[in-house]
């Protein structure tokens, strides 16, 4: 049977092709591997855990956990007295004349709130509160820029863990409150900016999906 061999001229064409085809190939296959690695990963879900842990690490560090209760109360300012939570103290000038008087922290009681306006009406007592906290996530939905999202949520004093001295004198049913909190995707990580006025809430061009869950975490003071 004759045997057909290729002249050398066709087997270096030959090898020509097949050198070009794989070179092609190879090129083809760097491109998409650049491309692939040149994408930056999509960034996470921001889920009501992570949010709450956020929080909560906040909060340990003692920032941005003051939260303003206003309340009425006709024995607080008394209570607070006796328990030496308050006392009253007399305001003066520059000079040293007493012109007023006001009701002001003792050390004991900084420990456990960060401020405090008493009436002696008994009417529109102010606290700002430090903890510690529980903290309920309602929602999370996107925020009016990109990469933010807003963070709606409800705090209240973690009974079980409040100091003696808090539970003593300031009622239980008040020290609550609501919130939303704005986060932003720092290096592909959802990081807690500051709180919104209700005001600066504004809708997204595009609602997106519906709020997530609720979920509720005890958080550190």
């Amino acid at each position: 049977m004759p045997r057909f061999m290729l002249k050398p001229s066709m087997r270096v064409i030959s090898d020509l092709s097949l050198r070009t085809g794989a070179a092609i190939l190879l090129a083809a296959v760097l491109s998409v591997l650049v491309g692939c690695a040149s994408d930056p990963p999509p960034p996470p879900d921001l889920t009501p855990q992570a949010a709450a842990a956020a929080l909560s690490q906040i909060w340990a560090r003692e920032e941005m956990n003051h939260f303003k209760v206003t309340f009425h109360s006709d024995d607080l300012i008394e209570c607070g007295v006796k328990n030496d939570l308050w006392k009253l103290v007399e305001v003066t000038d520059k000079n040293g004349n007493a012109w007023s008087t006001t009701y002001r922290l003792t050390d004991r009681g900084s420990q456990i709130v960060t401020a405090i306006s008493l009436k002696e009406s008994g009417r529109g007592h102010e606290i700002l509160l430090k903890g510690p906290y529980r903290v309920e996530v309602n929602g999370i939905t996107d925020g009016s820029q990109p990469g933010t999202k807003n963070v709606a949520f409800r705090w209240d004093i973690d009974w079980d863990r409040a100091p003696q001295d808090l539970k003593a004198c300031i009622p239980r049913f008040e020290l609550s409150g609501n919130e939303v909190a704005l986060f932003q995707l720092d290096n592909n990580n959802w990081k807690f900016a500051s709180y919104l006025n209700p005001e600066d809430i504004q809708p997204p061009a595009d609602s997106g999906p519906p709020p997530t869950e609720t979920i509720s975490s005890p958080l550190s003071h």
